[in-house]
């Protein structure tokens, strides 16, 4: 089984491309939480992966509150491995995630890092077309790297962390800092489709007499809804109206199920 989150279709294209060869059955994160269900059942011999993004060189909200509560029978010793996808390096995100592991007597097998475009906007502009293609072929490059190690069930920590992984309790507490909704807003553009409402894994969200509302005081700075807004019309304080949008080329989403 593999379970990823992702907001933008970084981290889903990566679970979908490591269960075409580790096969499985792939769980949202976030329908997972919604419906609660923590409790799984390995089978002798079955990988498990947790897929998602570094979010200021840690696990973003969503994931951290999926794995408090996790619980995996350990009866068949699975083998577990993460994969961290970033724009340059993880941090200590694969670290928090063995951390949590422990707490329930399961190991982290492995570890690994697939480097993607960057999708927060709320700080930086997206690539150019150019620079985007080429960060997209590099991770097909890491991702078959990846699919080579886990068929002979290669254990160890291939992950980029970078330099900065040494100031993550700084960075980490920045992002409780920084997650909040007050800077979003609709333009006149906004058609009222409903869809940042219904992708926003926090449900944050609620259409107000045809407006989304953020009816949160911080989300997961996912960045779903600002990304994947067909119109382009939300923002995130006046920096993002410059700034550009992504959403992974190659992925096909599916609405969060949250009944």
């Amino acid at each position: 089984m593999i379970f990823y989150f992702s907001g933008t279709g970084n981290s889903l294209y990566v679970a979908q491309k490591l269960q075409e060869t580790e096969g499985g059955e792939l769980i949202n994160i976030t329908d997972a939480l919604n419906k609660k269900q923590f409790k799984y059942q390995t089978v002798d011999g079955e990988k498990v992966g947790i897929i998602f993004p570094v979010y200021f060189n840690g696990l973003p909200t969503i994931v951290e509150q999926f794995m408090e509560k996790l619980t995996i029978d350990n009866s068949n010793q699975p083998f577990i491995y993460t994969v961290v996808t970033c724009g340059s390096s993880i941090g200590r995100a694969d670290k928090m995630v063995a951390n949590q592991l422990q707490t329930k007597d399961l190991e982290l097998s492995s570890a690994f890092s697939v480097e993607m475009p960057s999708n927060y906007v709320m700080i930086y502009d997206t690539y150019d077309a150019e620079k985007e293609k080429s960060k997209l072929q590099v991770a097909e490059k890491q991702i078959e790297n990846i699919k080579k190690l886990l068929k002979t069930n290669k254990k160890g920590n291939f992950s980029k962390h970078g330099i900065i992984a040494i100031l993550t309790p700084l960075i980490y507490k920045l992002y409780g800092m920084r997650r909040n909704t007050e800077k979003f807003y609709t333009t006149d553009a906004c058609n009222g489709c409903a869809l940042c409402e219904e992708i926003c894994p926090e449900m944050a969200i609620k259409l107000e007499n045809g407006k989304p509302e953020w009816t949160k005081d911080k989300c997961s700075h996912c960045t779903a809804c600002i990304n994947r807004c067909p119109k382009r019309a939300i923002q995130y304080g006046k920096a993002t109206e410059k700034r550009g949008r992504y959403i992974n080329p190659n992925v096909v989403f599916e609405v969060n199920k949250k009944n």
